[in-house]
């Protein structure tokens, strides 16, 4: 049987719980950041979760491929581990999606005023 490792630019079902006060909880979709690489050898992975609540907030990505409408919340970025939060695959994300949450997350980090030295 062969295990699945998350991918980066995948939408996966996660098990948030247990959680560190109430932000995030429960049985939930996430967006994976991490390389499968990464994900393979640590067994952890890097993800901002999925939220069907939406507030309309400039860190909220709108995802169009799922059965609801849903927000990724671009600026709660997760390390978790995948195996022991029983990931599973739901759908590939948007790459234009993808590319909105980075820079989103480039952004609320300063790193786009390192890289601007630097290109």
């Amino acid at each position: 049987m062969t295990t699945y490792i998350p991918e980066r630019n995948e939408i996966i079902w996660l098990d948030f719980e247990p959680t560190n006060g109430k932000v995030i909880g429960k049985y939930r979709s996430a967006l994976v950041l991490s390389s499968q690489s990464y994900n393979r050898q640590t067994g952890l992975l890097i993800c901002c979760p999925v939220s069907t609540s939406i507030r309309g907030g400039v860190t909220e990505i709108p995802v169009n491929n799922l059965n609801e409408p849903s927000v990724v919340a671009a600026s709660l970025v997760q390390t978790l581990s995948w195996k022991d939060r029983k990931a599973k695959h739901i759908v590939d994300a948007d790459h234009d999606m993808m590319e909105q949450v980075l820079v989103r997350i480039i952004s609320l980090l300063g790193i786009d005023k390192i890289l601007s030295k630097y290109i």
